[in-house]
């Protein structure tokens, strides 16, 4: 079980837009400076070969409110829930399969569903693909160089009418594992995300 707490700094500074309107929108004649509290919770449940969590990083409901010369624009956080879980299947000795989920909600939008399969193999090469419900598919490579370290790369291809504008992203990534580069091993438990 988790909690956080903190503050969201929010500030729109708007000297020296260049509008191509010769009157532009008002609500973008004062630059916007606030500060909102900021609380979350969560929780993580996790074994030998699955975890699962759920969580909340902001439940409280913040509003941006500005009014300048009978102009007011508001902007509205709504609070966001998250429901992750996953599963290592050793299917025999060299290779795993290691399907997962994430399903985000929240108040005036549709659900969204992440949901993604990833095989490893020999605990040194990991290949997998991904479907955000909707929006786009990826796929993805990752090398153990070390135990505790990985590198990868991973493409993501967007299914929405954005896919007109974009041509994918592509994203090179290096994880390393503080938890486990002391090697003493001893009250160290590795989470399944991570196998």
């Amino acid at each position: 079980f988790g909690v956080k707490a903190g503050m969201t700094l929010f500030d729109a500074d708007f000297n020296g837009f260049q509008y191509s309107d010769a009157s532009p929108d008002p609500a973008f004649a004062n630059n916007i400076h606030q500060f909102f509290p900021n609380v979350g919770v969560g929780t993580y449940f996790f074994g030998e070969h699955y975890y699962i969590g759920l969580s909340a990083p902001n439940l409280l409901r913040t509003k941006h409110l500005e009014h300048h010369d009978a102009i007011s624009t508001i902007g509205v956080e709504e609070i966001h829930y998250f429901l992750t879980g996953g599963y290592v299947f050793d299917l025999n000795e060299r290779l795993k399969f290691k399907p997962a989920f994430m399903a985000k909600g929240v108040n005036g939008a549709p659900l969204s569903l992440d949901v993604t399969a990833n095989m490893l193999f020999n605990n040194f090469f990991e290949l997998g693909v991904g479907y955000r419900h909707d929006d786009s598919v990826s796929g993805l490579v990752n090398f153990y160089i070390t135990p505790t370290l990985r590198l990868g790369y991973s493409y993501d291809y967007t299914l929405t009418n954005l896919s007109k504008y974009n041509s994918g992203t592509h994203e090179i990534f290096v994880l390393y594992d503080l938890g486990s580069s002391s090697g003493k091993g001893k009250g160290y438990d590795k989470s399944p995300r991570f196998f």
